[in-house]
């Protein structure tokens, strides 16, 4: 039978709070990190809530007897019991009937461990036994456990000395906290100077999945220790001989015996400071070293510091072998640096420099990177890329002002070719840049009702990239976009208590353009509609009229002698909008599905203006959809406007699982009939006098469980051909397995396959873990794949990952992506190759070498960017929690668009 006595502790030392909750705000940021720390850091705040408990039991009893409850009043113990000392807790007499029943350690006891009331945790004691003397010494023997809030010492033997408050545990010393478990033999520690050391402590964090031991552990005070011979590492041993825990983390060799691990000869800690110091700091990989520092500082919060991040390098056919050593720099907590020197084998030096800033109503950054002298191109290399995002804004005024500033340019044109890795944008022969501020009204105080305005300005314009190799394809060069310089406008709606709803918008631009060939000029246009929506779940109707009025200032040059100066049109619209929804309840495979019905037509009148004369400033053909071919104009942009007396037709059913709202299947058809000649064509090409346009058809269904199809084709009924069609399939049976496939063709122009993966080839089952006890090792707490041997083992799973782009018509591959993954539980290895077409003839290959210390960090050239963003589906070995990984290099805007 157990004895249990509740003792109330004095607050806990403030100093791991304080860095513990520490959070400034910063610009996304970047957390330089040594893994020691953590393990230390983490390790010995468990400590302060335990150690600053200064109350012990100080009962004197014989034999074992039961425990009190922490109100029970004083009662007589045994004979040679000495008097209690006032306001401590003393164990009841066994024959005492008023005894209240054994306490006991529970996982889930409720105690608050946050705000005032965390300054009042009490204690919670078990032993199997207590002796001693009142005021002098007391020792605990047995079962020792202690918890408080939500910390859980254990321990053979525990001893306070109440002339120096001085505990030693002694015996299997395990300390746990929110997942985070410390074992060693002997804890001794002062509790009034928090002075004292822990021997041979092993350390396994949960949230990581990550741990190590240390020879010893010294106390210095509330905020202040060192740790010596620490190791870090979130492999497991080998236990081929069925060693227990404590005799396993013992006997190992953390260099010898596991994959990868951190290693230090001594560790020093200020938590008030929120440094730390690591002496001979080695990272070892199979036993290799691979990185190394003679010292090492870091903060031991989430708090950034200066200092070098992990090196990386690439390998492509351009430049060769490139070697990046990024050094972070924390200018102050609204502002960082990250400065990257970089040497290529055939290009030289160069410098990657980003900066970053964040203020209370604006954000930005700016990317610089310059090759001075190429030696291959024989002329200076680079980008720049600056982004400022911020607001005008006034608390209490009905107004809401923003702004945005974004310049984008490249050295030359050659530069899509030779440096595909530092793009950053999607369209990496387009470069846009731009200036603009947004002003938006409420309008409601004017008695528009429901309404809001907008007011805007813009400057724009684009570097075009062309590719001026003389062997060049011809159709391959780029047409630059206009600049508009400046673009001016207002968009407003509003929805009146009737239930019409307007909308207005008016523009002023000036257009230019790089090619002095092309038309020049202004354009004022405005935009004005009504609609009246009628209907509810069932059905809908909703007729609109537009109003679409431009007038142009053309500039006339050389090329254009007869170009006409001065060019207006005003064109109207009418459009009628209904459809109708019908379902019913389908048994399908024994279950009960809805299916609808929802057939569409639209009607569309808008009478003919020549328009032959007036450029092509922003005006494009819409792409033939689903949507598009519901459109009321044929054309994007303001300068052209299609004439139309059409009626479109639609019909689409859906097969829908009521439970989740998912749909099983969805079947469409739409086409568009025609009652006069189109004469407003793509190009002003010859009037369009079918009477009924292409058929689009559609089709999509879930209907196998993990596979998905979906597919689109456009069928010209008047050749009894498909124009165009889009077939995709993807096989998704779980996390990390996908397999997708898509075929596109487009009639007389392009034919391609595509294909891209994520599966495992071999090794164990990915994703299933072992399940983890309490009171395990540390170093043998780790979740592992399940089937998995620990270390030294080769029992991961090797995936294979890629895409492949070929052209059916030109017979070639087009793109590509291949590599493989291997995931061993604690490290993870990727080799990636890519290839991207840069012309018929030319192509840009790289390969990407990645390790990833599970717990640690990334080493090497990241291919994650690039599977993400190619592979459909594509996860990650491991999610990112943000804990002990080097921050990435690129900027945190490259892809904001």
């Amino acid at each position: 039978m157990s004895e249990a006595v509740r003792l109330f502790s004095p607050p806990v030392s403030p100093s791991i709070d304080r860095c513990r909750s520490a959070r400034r705000a910063r610009p996304g940021a970047r957390v330089s990190l040594t893994p020691i720390a953590w393990a230390a850091a983490l390790a010995l705040s468990a400590l302060p809530g335990l150690v600053d408990a200064q109350a012990v039991t100080q009962a004197a009893v014989p034999a074992p007897v039961r425990a009190a409850s922490a109100t029970s009043p004083p009662a007589n113990t045994a004979a040679n019991a000495t008097a209690p000392i006032p306001g401590t807790a003393t164990a009841p007499s066994p024959d005492d009937d008023l005894a209240a029943p054994p306490l006991r350690i529970s996982s889930s006891l409720d105690v608050p461990v946050g705000g005032e009331d965390a300054k009042e945790l009490p204690v919670y004691f078990e032993a199997d036994a207590l002796e001693g003397t009142p005021g002098q010494k007391v020792r605990a023997t047995g079962t020792v456990r202690l918890k408080r809030g939500d910390l859980t010492l254990h321990a053979d033997e525990v001893t306070h000395t109440q002339d120096d408050n001085t505990a030693e545990a002694e015996g299997h010393v395990r300390i746990s906290r929110r997942g985070d478990v410390y074992t060693g033999p002997h804890l001794r520690l002062q509790l009034d100077t928090l002075q004292g050391e822990f021997t041979e402590p092993t350390y396994h964090f949960g949230r990581i999945g990550a741990g190590g031991k240390a020879s010893k552990v010294e106390f210095l005070g509330s905020n202040r220790l060192k740790a010596y011979n620490a190791s870090y590492s979130s492999c497991t041993p080998d236990n081929p001989e069925g060693l227990s825990p404590e005799a396993l983390a013992a006997s190992i060799d953390p260099a010898k015996d596991l994959d990868w691990v951190l290693t230090t000869s001594a560790v020093s800690m200020d938590f008030e400071a929120n440094e730390g110091r690591a002496e001979n700091a080695v990272v070892r990989f199979m036993g290799v070293p691979i990185l190394a520092a003679p010292v090492l500082t870091f903060p031991l919060s989430e708090a950034r510091k200066s200092g070098f991040l992990p090196p990386s390098f690439d390998v492509d056919n351009k430049s060769g072998f490139e070697f990046a050593l990024p050094y972070y720099w924390n200018i102050a907590p609204d502002r960082d640096a990250t400065l990257t020197p970089t040497l290529s084998t055939r290009r030289g030096a160069g410098l990657d420099a980003e900066y970053r800033y964040l203020a209370p109503s604006d954000r930005g950054s700016l990317r610089a990177w310059v090759l001075p002298d190429d030696r291959l191109a024989n002329r200076d290399r680079g980008l720049i890329d600056f982004l400022h995002v911020g607001d005008l804004n006034q608390a209490g005024l009905p107004t809401l002002t923003n702004y945005d500033i974004r310049l984008r340019r490249v050295s030359d044109d050659d530069y899509w070719k030779d440096f595909s890795r530092t793009r950053f944008t999607l369209t990496p022969r387009l470069y846009e840049s731009h200036a603009g501020i947004e002003r938006q009204i409420n309008t409601r105080a004017w008695g528009l009702g429901d309404s809001q305005t907008t007011l805007y300005a813009r400057v724009q314009s684009w570097q075009t990239l062309q590719d001026l190799d003389p062997t060049a394809d011809p159709s391959s060069r780029i047409i630059s976009p206009y600049r508009r310089e400046p673009q001016l406008g207002i968009r407003s709606r509003s929805n009146s208590e009737s239930g019409l709803m307007w909308r207005f918008e008016s523009e002023f631009n000036h257009f230019g353009n790089e090619d002095t060939e092309r038309v020049t000029g202004s354009r004022v246009h405005a935009l004005a509609q009504v609609e009246r929506p009628f209907g509810d779940s069932g059905w809908h109707f909703t007729p609109k009229l537009s109003l679409n009025g431009a007038s142009y200032s053309l500039d006339r040059n050389d090329a254009q002698p007869l170009l006409k100066r001065s060019i207006s049109r005003v064109i109207p619209t009418l459009s009628l909008d209904s459809g109708l929804s019908f379902d019913r309840t389908v048994n399908w495979f024994g279950s009960a599905l809805t299916q609808t019905l929802e057939p569409r037509v639209q009607y569309v009148y808008t009478p003919y203006r020549n328009q032959r004369d007036i450029p092509l400033f922003d005006s494009a053909v819409r792409d033939f959809n689903e949507y598009s071919i519901f459109s009321e104009n044929a054309f994007s942009g303001i300068d052209r406007v299609s004439d139309a007396n059409q009626l479109t037709l639609g019909l689409t059913t859906r097969i829908i699982n009521p439970v989740d709202g998912s749909e099983r299947l969805r079947l469409g058809i739409v086409q568009k009939v025609l009652f006069s000649d189109q004469r407003i064509t793509p190009d002003d090409g010859p009037v369009n006098t079918e009477r009924l346009s292409d058929v689009l058809l559609l089709g999509s269904t879930s209907v196998i469980p993990n596979w998905y199809l979906d597919s689109t084709a456009q069928y010209r009924p008047q050749t009894s051909r498909v124009e165009r069609s889009l077939l995709g399939v993807r096989y998704s049976p779980g996390p990390w397995r996908t397999i997708s496939a898509n075929y596109r063709y487009t009639r007389r122009s392009s034919e391609q396959l595509d294909l891209g993966w994520q599966w495992p080839i071999a090794g164990r089952a990915p994703g299933s873990t072992v399940s983890t006890r309490e009171d395990a090792s540390p170093l043998a707490n780790i979740p592992r794949l399940s089937g998995a041997s620990p270390s030294h083992s080769c029992g991961g799973t090797w995936y294979s990952v890629g895409r492949l782009n070929y052209s059916l018509k030109d017979k070639r591959l087009s793109d590509a992506l291949v590599g493989f993954e291997y995931d061993s539980g604690c490290w993870i290895g990727r080799v990636v190759a890519e290839r991207v077409s840069v012309g018929r003839a030319d192509a840009s290959t790289r390969l990407m070498f990645q390790l990833e210390l599970v717990g640690l960090s990334r080493l090497g050239s990241s291919p994650l960017n690039t599977l993400r963003d190619n592979i459909p589906g594509y996860r990650l070995l491991r999610e990112d929690t943000g804990l002990l990984a080097a921050p990435a290099s690129t900027s945190t805007y490259a892809h904001d668009d």
